[in-house]
């Protein structure tokens, strides 16, 4: 993640953290966020909170444009015929790219697909389920027409990283609770000032606690194995612990 995707996420997450409604989540994030995942199609389907405790039924599609809002209600009638449905049975947030799974004759083919997307001209998604304490709160999904391809690694990397906070702000937004725009720039800044880290460690310890591996950080930062290894390092020596888990214990307590 180069210098200007990391100020891109720091605003979203902050902005996301500050949603008091579902046309905030459309504006203030569904919008903001193409320039970090690029798409040409973005929805949020929200769970209908009546459905029963084992069953998965959506009640709301938020939807970007607004236009698309048909195709996602006709999946909504529909959607027991998804392949993907086992990703809404998961108790824990799960990232799945369609055209990874699937066979792209058997993606643009399917009776799901042709009443719902193929108008779109939908090539490939990826999907992402909101999951806050083991409940489901709904489903991210991004769509690429043929034209955009299949979404990359690095896409996957970065809605990866925002997923904690999409947990977390839509719990509080569907709790009806007090915006929290500012607790994770606090707490990263909290830790920048009075631990004296510099702007390649703040990033470093950004992506430390998302949950990222050293392998999605290298990649993401273009640096090497070595350079990480100095750069944490410095990090656990400068916040008094000796290991990354130490670290996100100590991240929870600012």
């Amino acid at each position: 993640m180069d210098k200007n995707m990391f100020f891109i996420f720091n605003d979203i997450v902050y902005h996301l953290y500050a949603c008091r409604s579902l046309e905030d989540l459309k504006n203030d994030f569904l919008v903001p966020l193409k320039m970090l995942v690029p798409y040409s199609f973005a929805s949020i389907l929200l769970t209908d909170p009546s459905a029963g405790a084992d069953e998965i039924r959506f009640g709301r599609a938020v939807c970007i444009p607004d236009s698309f809002e048909e195709a996602e209600n006709i999946y909504m009638d529909r959607l027991d015929e998804d392949p993907l449905l086992w990703i809404l049975h998961t108790k824990e947030s799960t990232l799945v790219r369609e055209s990874e799974l699937l066979p792209e004759e058997e993606r643009l083919s399917s009776p799901l697909y042709r009443s719902c997307y193929q108008k779109y001209h939908i090539f490939d998604s990826v999907q992402y389920s909101i999951v806050y304490r083991q409940k489901m709160l709904g489903i991210l999904t991004l769509y690429h027409t043929r034209i955009d391809g299949t979404f990359t690694n690095e896409d996957m990397f970065r809605l990866r990283s925002l997923g904690i906070h999409l947990n977390a702000a839509l719990h509080n937004l569907l709790e009806g609770r007090p915006p929290e725009a500012v607790t994770e720039q606090k707490r990263l800044e909290h830790f920048r000032l009075s631990c004296g880290l510099t702007p390649r460690e703040t990033q470093i310890l950004q992506l430390l606690l998302t949950f990222s591996s050293n392998e999605e950080i290298t990649d993401a930062l273009g640096i090497s194995t070595h350079t990480l290894q100095k750069h944490m390092q410095n990090i656990f020596r400068k916040t008094g612990v000796s290991s990354r888990w130490e670290l996100l214990k100590k991240g929870q307590t600012f």
